[in-house]
């Protein structure tokens, strides 16, 4: 890991640009609290920063997983969830209920998924949880998250999984944060890793200028201290200026945790 001052640290990843992104994050680029309509897709700005994981059996990659989704209307999708519990993994709610498509009907799991296999296997998921108010209606955007349960421990007792954790806004400016998912955009789809310092922080979402794209959805924003990674927001989205995750606050961890 790279250790530096402004909290946190990078994950060490072959072809990533850990100086620019340590000093990417130290100029704000968007203004706080950014009309919410404005998130809807991933982006890429700029030079595209993202790098395959090589090994994906390693931790933490292991316990990231990539998702297969098909929905009511018969429309399918590829998406991201992490492994926060032996058998409960986090991920964006539009994952789960898409807006178009109406309630994901079935969810495979594929933990660590490099392009070619799933090393560790694929499962069914047992069930999904959403706020209410998003499964009724795929909105507001603050209640873009949810969890995937699955019937048996084995692959998270197997994988390790994320810690959780709510931060104060002082303790998350200027950290230095990392994702890593599952984007639509490459082939073979595998892990593609990113990170850099938090840009901005409001009450419900954290904002980055580091690059994701579409089946990035889902994926944990996380903190690495030392041994432990902590992940602090779930990414949904973004516009032509900064991505964006579901910060998770007091409310969105008793959410998660009622589930493990």
């Amino acid at each position: 890991m790279n250790e530096t001052n402004g909290g946190g640290s990078l994950e060490i990843v072959p072809g990533f640009d850990a100086y620019r992104a340590r000093n990417a994050g130290l100029v704000l680029q968007t203004a706080p609290g950014a009309p919410s309509e404005d998130f809807r897709t991933e982006s890429v700005f700029g030079p595209d920063g993202r790098v395959p994981v090589p090994d994906t059996t390693a931790l933490p990659w292991r316990c990231i997983a990539l998702l297969t989704i098909t929905y009511q209307s018969g429309a399918t999708a590829r998406g991201t969830g992490w492994f926060y519990g032996p058998r409960t993994l986090g991920t964006a709610g539009h994952n789960l209920r898409h807006a178009k498509h109406g309630r994901a009907t079935s969810i495979l799991v594929s933990p660590g998924w490099n392009g070619a296999a799933a090393p560790f296997g694929t499962f069914a998921a047992a069930s999904i949880h959403c706020h209410p108010t998003w499964l009724a209606n795929a909105g507001p955007d603050n209640l873009d998250f949810g969890v995937i349960t699955l019937n048996d421990p084995m692959p998270g007792q197997r994988l390790g999984w994320f810690g959780i954790a709510a931060y104060d806004s002082n303790q998350l400016l200027p950290l230095l944060v990392n994702v890593c998912g599952y984007p639509g955009d490459r082939n073979p789809r595998t892990q593609y890793f990113n990170g850099g310092r938090l840009h901005d922080v409001t009450s419900e979402f954290l904002m980055y200028p580091f690059d994701t794209e579409v089946g990035m959805s889902g994926s944990p924003i996380f903190a690495l201290f030392k041994d432990q990674r902590i992940v602090v927001g779930i990414h949904t989205g973004g516009t032509n200026q900064v991505n964006r995750a579901r910060r998770i606050d007091a409310s969105l961890y008793e959410f998660l945790t009622q589930f493990l």
